[in-house]
């Protein structure tokens, strides 16, 4: 009885961060399939999911920096989690901005190699939420090779990124080629912040080692 008034009293508080951030990397796995169904389904209640959950992680992230702004024990240092709570919530930033993009140039479905592009991007996604969960229950060696398998989906998705590149080169459309460079770059870059986030979840786990 004496611990729990000392740890209720006393003692400062212990935030489960670990599986803070698990739930935020949850919230982004949700977000890349959402925006999957969106342009390759052409499932428009995909879209909408988006922009609902992309509120959701925003309200993760913010919880999350309060938590950290207000607790004095962490399990490794407050910049790593900072790092990956900045990294997590400008994703889906990220995500959300494609699709405001997207509908700016009334493009509602995409083919001929985006169905690659996407699915590489869900990996991504999904190693990097498992690698979050394996994090929390503390699976060292699984968080490593979750790690892995989202940088080489991101090499995957760069393939395939530089092939569409390569083929628009050709085109003679001047609209649809400078409309398809801009949609590129910007799943490129979702893809980037989803390795550099892994990159970030493996240097927490070197730092809990």
């Amino acid at each position: 009885m004496f611990k729990s008034l000392l740890q209720k009293y006393v003692l400062p508080k212990e935030v489960d961060f670990l599986g803070a951030l698990n739930q935020h990397a949850q919230s982004i796995k949700r977000i890349t399939h959402e925006l999957q169904d969106c342009f390759i389904n052409e499932d428009e209640t995909g879209c909408q999911a988006v922009i609902e959950d992309q509120h959701q992680a925003k309200s993760i992230k913010e919880s999350n920096m309060n938590e950290l702004l207000n607790s004095f024990i962490t399990p490794v240092d407050r910049e790593s989690i900072f790092r990956v709570i900045s990294q997590l919530d400008w994703l889906a930033i990220s995500i959300r901005h494609f699709i405001i993009e997207a509908k700016a140039y009334e493009v509602k479905q995409l083919h001929n190699g985006y169905g690659e592009i996407f699915f590489h991007i869900c990996k991504c996604a999904d190693h990097l939420a498992s690698g979050f969960e394996q994090l929390a229950e503390k699976k060292q060696f699984a968080v490593a090779d979750e790690a892995q398998n989202v940088r080489d989906n991101y090499d995957s998705l760069v393939d395939v990124y530089v092939e569409k590149m390569a083929e628009l080169s050709k085109s003679n459309n001047l609209q649809e080629m400078f409309i398809h460079r801009e949609l590129l770059l910007q799943l490129k870059e979702i893809g980037k912040r989803l390795q550099v986030c892994a990159n970030s979840l493996e240097d927490i786990l070197v730092k809990m080692s």
